[in-house]
């Protein structure tokens, strides 16, 4: 309840700074898609969280409810609709699987069934991005293989599979320098703290070159950053 207050009052900001010459602010319907493992069981008006309450304060504090769509109870069956509303809710239903894998084939074989071909690869993407970045149930070597498994037909997905494939590639290859060049720190300097060894896993490719070079001349860690 207090994310939502939060979001509508941003929601009223935003509005706010688009429209400086309004005087009023335009309705925000919160509605709570939930997909947990168990029932939604949270209060529904903001009211039932305050307490006390006197009747005296009522009017004077915050008050709205949300609609809720709770997916928990439902079925792999009852989850009807077009392949793109599934599709969601599916996604969402079999992140909390313990087959994963096998959910996000059976999500990238709906993908394929989906007519405009942009929106299909937009979709896959944000697929691997909730399934491999976002909550890490997939493993990203698993999800590549996946993809070469299961690669289409169609030039377009073959297109975005090869891509994908690729910026893992480029990726290994900058997690290794990123581990050797930490190694060599520490063998310099001794064990790195852990904002070090974040800035040295966030850098790119070309940063991680450059302070390579320098570690050879440097005599403090901070002599390589800068």
């Amino acid at each position: 309840m207090l994310q939502l207050l939060r979001d509508i009052a941003l929601q009223g900001e935003a509005y706010r700074k688009q429209h400086p010459e309004a005087k009023t602010l335009p309705p925000v319907y919160p509605l709570v898609l939930y997909h947990g493992k168990h029932r939604w069981r949270m209060p529904s008006d903001f009211h039932a969280l305050i307490r006390p309450l006197p009747e005296a304060l009522k009017p004077y504090v915050p008050q709205f409810r949300y609609a809720l769509q709770d997916l928990s109870p439902r079925s792999d069956a009852e989850i009807k609709g077009d392949v793109l509303t599934r599709l969601v809710q599916l996604a969402m239903r079999w992140i909390f699987s313990d087959q994963p894998l096998e959910h996000l084939e059976r999500l990238i074989a709906l993908i394929d069934q989906i007519a405009d071909r942009d929106t299909a690869l937009q979709i896959l993407e944000s697929l691997l991005r909730y399934y491999v970045q976002g909550t890490q149930r997939v493993d990203e070597d698993d999800a590549r293989r996946l993809l070469e498994q299961t690669a289409p037909g169609d030039p377009i997905m073959q297109t975005f599979i090869d891509r994908y494939i690729e910026q893992g590639r480029e990726q290994g290859i900058e997690q290794g320098k990123a581990e050797m060049l930490l190694r060599l720190m520490e063998r310099k300097f001794g064990p790195a703290d852990a904002r070090l060894r974040q800035q040295i896993q966030e850098a790119d490719a070309e940063t991680l070159l450059e302070w390579s070079d320098r570690i050879l001349t440097a005599e403090t860690p901070e002599a390589v950053f800068h």
